[in-house]
């Protein structure tokens, strides 16, 4: 997680990709564009999916001052990884050149970790209606100003946005469901940004922790698309496809989590699944126990939480009998989709564990 202070000059740059383009920039980028900066003294200072436009990447930069940007602007783009790289980067582009340039207004800016961070862009002059302290009485867990930078751009090659002098509140949440509740209580006060970490993120989640409301995601009714590998532990890459419909409600304020999905082709007509959530406040930790309709009894539960938007839980198990170590992992893809997927390991195999994963559910919301 990022705990040193944001430097003199930072970047807020907004990349408009081609169509289904965003993940090849970020694992290119995740890859080879980190280590690299850095080396140069360019701080990567966050790097981000835009939850609300699947087409846009947004990443911070960071400059110890202006002199730095420009001789580590030109040795990086004008360096060998750039060059090697350069032509796939550019294909993933439409646009590159929405960048403002900014510092923080205050001598300590330091960002926390977060699941979720907003960028709420407002005019320089008047100061705005941002109120740091509601914003943080409301659920964010810190909240950061940076003004524009009124120094001429001096890496002409990177145009920056000229004449148009900001101030952009960057604000940190736990996840998207802290995120929509704040935005309840304090209203909309311009276009904001909402920006979910990649995995290198400097910018990113503490841990995985269980929290209140943390499947209120799920509230409704979904169609799920199902992937169910036909034979596990012998290398298979045949699976059996088949739609599902599932239902969720939460209860006692969010520590609750309850659904039930149906089956009705390929030979499941008739089965159901129900799966109770239940969190441990204390322990900060979620339990999820598994039952269906044909066995009728509680498997053994899994545990664990989220980290900004995945969530990652574990268990021990028997599959036809033999000892496996149970992965479930949740994606909440915004308010209309998500991801699940279950993992077996077995373990009386040497060595660490060799995750086959061997069911997913791709989640849509329904109506």
């Amino acid at each position: 997680m990022m705990t040193t202070t944001f430097p003199a000059v930072i970047e807020l740059r907004q990349y408009t990709l081609r169509p289904g383009q965003r993940e090849v920039l970020i694992e290119l980028f995740e890859r080879e564009f980190v280590e690299s900066q850095e080396a140069l003294g360019l701080r990567v200072l966050g790097t981000f999916r835009d939850l609300d436009d699947p087409d846009r990447f947004v990443w911070l930069r960071g400059f110890a001052d202006m002199a730095t940007r420009a001789t580590g602007l030109a040795a990086f783009y004008g360096g060998p990884v750039w060059a090697a790289h350069r032509t796939v980067a550019n294909a993933t582009m439409i646009d590159s050149d929405d960048v403002l340039l900014l510092r923080a207004s205050e001598a300590q800016a330091t960002p926390g970790p977060a699941g979720l961070v907003t960028a709420t862009v407002l005019p320089l002059e008047p100061a705005g209606n941002v109120d740091r302290a509601r914003w943080l009485a409301a659920g964010a867990d810190w909240v950061i100003e940076l003004v524009t930078d009124p120094t001429p751009n001096n890496f002409p090659p990177l145009p920056v946005r000229a004449g148009e002098p900001v101030r952009v509140w960057l604000a940190g949440f736990a996840d998207e469901a802290a995120q929509r509740r704040h935005a309840r209580l304090v209203g909309a006060p311009a276009p904001t940004l909402r920006l979910a970490p990649t995995a290198r993120s400097a910018i990113r989640p503490a841990e995985f922790v269980g929290r209140p409301h943390d499947f209120d995601f799920l509230v409704g009714t979904w169609h799920v698309a199902n992937r169910r590998l036909k034979q596990r532990h012998v290398g298979s890459d045949v699976w059996d496809e088949f739609p599902g419909i599932e239902r969720a409600e939460t209860r006692l304020d969010g520590c609750v989590s309850v659904d039930q999905i149906d089956f009705e082709t390929l030979g499941f007509s008739g089965f159901s699944g129900c799966t109770l959530r239940s969190l441990d406040r204390a322990a900060q930790r979620w339990a999820i126990y598994w039952i269906n309709s044909r066995v009728g009894r509680v498997e053994p539960p899994v545990h664990g939480g989220f980290c900004g938007d995945r969530g990652e839980f574990h268990g021990d198990d028997l599959d036809d009998g033999r000892p496996v170590r149970v992965r479930f992992v949740w994606e909440r893809l915004g308010a209309d989709h998500a991801r699940w997927a279950q993992a077996f390991a077995l373990t009386d195999r040497p060595g660490p564990p060799a995750w086959e994963t061997n069911w997913v559910m791709d989640m849509r919301r329904a109506g």
